[in-house]
């Protein structure tokens, strides 16, 4: 018998017993000589009828505890089948849904049978899933990307501390005198990476949250990377950080303090930032800088001419070019030297509801750090108006 027929049978005789109670209890109360013969015919019923009940109870919890681990059985097999990208979004989309409905038993179901194939438990809360994410394995285009992501360094490591010079030579009476010895000497020979706290969300609607897996891990990694980009880029290039996070920003003046360059002509000013350099740094040089201050800089180099506005930006200025219109300032340097730490330990991802809005919301608490590890290999480049 199917499951389906032993759960009607089931209900229709539990149906049938609780009538029987029923019936039973108002010939009971009945003062009538013929209440005794319809109370012992009751009696009768409801002993067959209990057994029944009873009988088709336990057939009916065997056949679905058997269901239950045949599912379980049919999904890991399934799983095993996937190549390794699929599991682990067959994985990330069962937990974003329990996540963000954490009362719907089905999506509870299905994460404790995928946790148990990962071997995850309650304490890591998806640990082994997004997190690793953080730096570049996150699915499909973000909407808003950080550019520094392609120029400097990225890493997960909890308590992380750096040197902040790889070498030093100070045999035979010479030591180095270098800005980035000197960096060294100011701020200290080790980079201590802190945690700050930020949050990013996605707004999940039902139809997303019930549609397919790729959709939905697409969908809500694509909104957290994307979140987790712009909030990067603005620590980055905070003109008026101040406190903790002031140290996060290349124009930062109380800790950071990178040297600045003047002049009154983009394309000079940028060739003097890159010459003012140390000589270890001249083969690495990046230029990060916004499309309004690079167009201007074309249009005075052109001066009429079309020739210019079809080369690569590395061609007109000599060095690799990243572009953010929160550059106010075009900033050179080697950005290997420019670090992000997430501290995917402490990540935090929740379900986060907006009552006034009736949306859900997939939540991710992060714990991350810019640090610039030697300023002097950077340079601000300060173009003023000329007189």
């Amino acid at each position: 018998m199917e499951l389906f027929e032993l759960q009607q049978n089931f209900y229709n005789v539990g149906q049938a017993l609780k009538a029987n109670k029923e019936a039973l209890a108002n010939a009971a109360s009945d003062p009538s000589e013929d209440a005794i013969k319809t109370i012992e015919a009751l009696n009768k019923q409801g002993q067959a009828l209990q057994l029944r009940y009873d009988t088709l109870k336990k057939e009916y919890e065997d056949a679905k505890a058997e269901q239950t681990l045949k599912n379980k059985n049919k999904f890991k097999n399934e799983s095993k089948e996937l190549d390794p990208k699929e599991r682990l979004i067959k994985a990330e989309a069962a937990w974003i849904r329990k996540t963000v409905r954490p009362d719907n038993a089905e999506f509870a179901e299905k994460w404790n049978e995928i946790k148990e194939e990962l071997k995850d438990d309650n304490t890591t809360n998806g640990g082994k899933l997004l997190p690793i994410h953080v730096s570049n394995q996150l699915i499909a285009e973000p909407f808003a990307t950080n550019p520094l992501r392609d120029m400097e360094n990225m890493s997960t490591v909890t308590n992380l501390i750096m040197p902040r010079i790889a070498y030093e030579i100070s045999d035979d009476g010479f030591v180095n005198d270098g800005d980035a010895s000197k960096d060294a000497t100011l701020t200290g020979g080790q980079v201590v990476f802190g945690r700050h706290q930020y949050k990013v969300r996605a707004g999940i609607s039902d139809t997303i949250l019930l549609g397919s897996d790729v959709g939905l891990v697409e969908y809500v990694n694509n909104a957290l990377n994307s979140g987790m980009q712009e909030k990067e880029i603005k620590l980055a290039t905070d003109t008026s950080a101040t406190g903790e996070l002031a140290h996060m920003s290349f124009y930062d003046t109380t800790t950071v303090n990178i040297k600045k360059i003047s002049g009154t002509d983009m394309f000079d000013t940028i060739a003097d930032a890159v010459a003012d350099l140390d000589d270890p740094f001249q083969d690495k040089v990046q230029v990060l800088m916004s499309r309004k201050d690079y167009n201007k800089m074309i249009r005075t180099l052109a001066n009429g001419s079309r020739d210019l506005y079809g080369k690569q930006p590395e061609e007109i200025i000599g060095y690799p070019v990243k572009f953010s219109a929160r550059a106010v300032k075009p900033i050179v340097g080697v950005f290997s030297y420019g670090q992000w730490n997430y501290d995917v330990n402490g990540g935090l991802y929740e379900q986060y509801k907006d009552y006034q809005h009736g949306m859900n919301y997939f939540q991710y608490t992060a714990w991350v750090d810019h640090q610039i590890l030697l300023p002097s290999a950077f340079r601000i480049v300060d173009v003023t108006a000329s007189k």
